[in-house]
């Protein structure tokens, strides 16, 4: 089967505004050499008669010592006053070229963001960032509008899934900030798979979110079980630790949170990475292997039931030990922590099949430049900023601080840090290996977006199959659906037949 992902993005070459900065217009100085009107009564000394008779030199030059004293004062008067004026004059029609750039950020609180937009302007005191925390609810829809407003904002935060409906609101890096070699060199392979398009870069991201499993580590060892490394594993891991209440047939303690759409945390990009492992492409979703893998993420419901819909949503179930594993973001560290501080857990690397290379999944937000940003080539200065390490190891460490669990930093100089941290280390290890696709979840996509319309085909495959098992019928609309999705953006051929209803 077709392995390879494809390469999202436009592919057309966007008109950039000019990014030569316009000169600024000084108003000239007061001329300090410009002479003073002579004083009232004043007479020539051409016009004065020669004297007749002789007089003391004292009355000749006493007038002219006079003369020289007046003028000198006058003199003196404007120097003082030019030299008080001069620099006053040319400060108010020269001020400081101070740039204030307005940026659109989503979930980092002002206090994570602040050290690293402080160290930013410290390198560059003429340009202010006005960080503005927006709330995720219709984010999507809010950021469109804004991007294609008379008065956009100049840095936004975007999901990479949403290149296909941004590009065209996006200014690519202009020359001399960042290329797609340095992309390339300095991140993880899916970030320029991502973000590059032919040589244009649309962003950088300075976190690179990874799924792991996290592993109830006082259940297993009551069981002497290890951690699971291959889906087989996982399911006699599973099997062997799920407790169910003789009376009622109820579960007390699921062995893994999958099997079905309702209250498994994440099941969009839990069920498309399985997809991927077992070679399916998701641009043309067909094959036998597409019923197989949908039928064994299904059977944990149906079949080996060590999991049901009646269990809280996974991570907070994780959280309150009602199951012993869970597949979730390294997001979720936090959310679980602050539930049950005193629960003993792990995180080690998403499940497996055996015989193949490793493939993870990531979701990415980046930052982008509005393409009717008023000071587009300072705010690219502000992206090349947060790509380098030295300011994603600031966000790191400020994120730390914050709340303890940080987002495994894109800069693979950081990761080589954030693999100390064990939590994160399976995280940050899955990241070479990491792919993705618009079926991401949780992005707060509108209802019509890309990714919500994918993930409702594919949602109701899920069901299908966990009620009607291996159905072609169910496989066609799925395959089909997402055609015709996919088609609206470019990103396949239009199909040739209408999906069937």
């Amino acid at each position: 089967m077709d392995n390879q992902f494809p390469l999202p993005g436009p592919s057309s070459t966007l008109p950039e505004p000019s990014l030569v900065p316009q000169a600024t217009e000084i108003s000239p100085l007061p001329n300090p050499e410009e002479a003073a009107p002579p004083p009232p009564g004043y007479i020539p000394p051409a016009s004065v008669n020669p004297p007749t008779i002789k007089s003391s030199p004292f009355k000749i030059i006493g007038p002219i010592l006079i003369g020289l004293v007046v003028v000198g004062l006058i003199a003196f008067i404007l120097f003082k006053l030019l030299a008080k004026s001069g620099p006053s004059k040319t400060q108010s029609a020269s001020p400081a070229n101070v740039v204030t750039l307005t940026y659109y950020g989503l979930w980092e609180p002002s206090s994570v963001m602040k050290p690293v937009i402080d160290a930013f302007e410290k390198e560059n005191p003429n340009i202010k960032i006005d960080y503005q925390l927006q709330a995720p609810q219709d984010y999507q829809d809010r950021v469109k509008t804004a991007m294609t407003s008379t008065n956009p904002p100049d840095i936004v935060r975007l999901h990479s899934t949403w290149l296909p409906i941004f590009a065209s609101d996006l200014l690519s890096a202009p020359p001399n900030t960042l290329s797609a070699t340095e992309l390339s060199t300095n991140f993880y392979p899916i970030v320029s798979k991502l973000l590059v398009s032919g040589t244009q870069v649309f962003g950088a991201p300075m976190t690179a979110e990874a799924f792991g499993l996290y592993v109830n580590t006082a259940i297993l060892q009551q069981k002497q079980l290890q951690p699971p490394k291959t889906w087989e594993d996982l399911l006699s891991v599973a099997k062997a630790v799920t407790e169910i209440d003789p009376a009622t047939g109820k579960i007390t303690r699921a062995g893994v949170s999958l099997g079905n759409t309702t209250n498994v945390d994440y099941w969009p990009d839990i069920v498309s990475m399985m997809l991927l492992q077992a070679g399916v492409s998701l641009t043309n979703i067909k094959g036998p292997e597409v019923g197989i893998t949908l039928k064994y993420y299904t059977d944990f419901v149906t079949k080996h039931k060590v999991w049901d819909e009646t269990l809280p949503p996974s991570v907070v179930a994780f959280a309150n030990e009602k199951v012993a594993m869970i597949i979730a973001p390294s997001w979720s560290a936090k959310d679980i922590k602050a539930i049950n501080t005193s629960l003993s857990w792990q995180v080690v690397q998403v499940p497996q099949l055996p015989d193949i290379d490793p493939i993870n999944w990531t979701s990415i937000w980046f930052e982008g430049v509005s393409k009717n940003s008023k000071h587009p080539l300072e705010a690219w200065k502000f992206i090349s900023f947060i790509a380098s390490a030295n300011a994603q190891q600031v966000l790191f460490d400020s994120a730390t601080t914050d709340r303890g669990f940080p987002q495994p930093p894109a800069n693979k100089a950081v990761a080589e840090i954030a693999v100390k941290n064990p939590v994160l280390a399976p995280f940050v290890n899955s990241l070479n290996t990491a792919r993705t696709f618009y079926t991401a979840s949780k992005t707060q996509d509108s209802k019509t977006g890309l990714n919500s319309r994918l993930i409702k085909y594919l949602e109701d495959a899920v069901n299908s199959t966990a009620v009607n098992q291996e159905d072609n019928k169910t496989l066609d609309t799925l395959n089909n659906g997402f055609t015709q999705v996919l088609s609206q953006y470019g990103l396949v051929a239009a199909p040739t037949a209408a999906p069937t209803p």
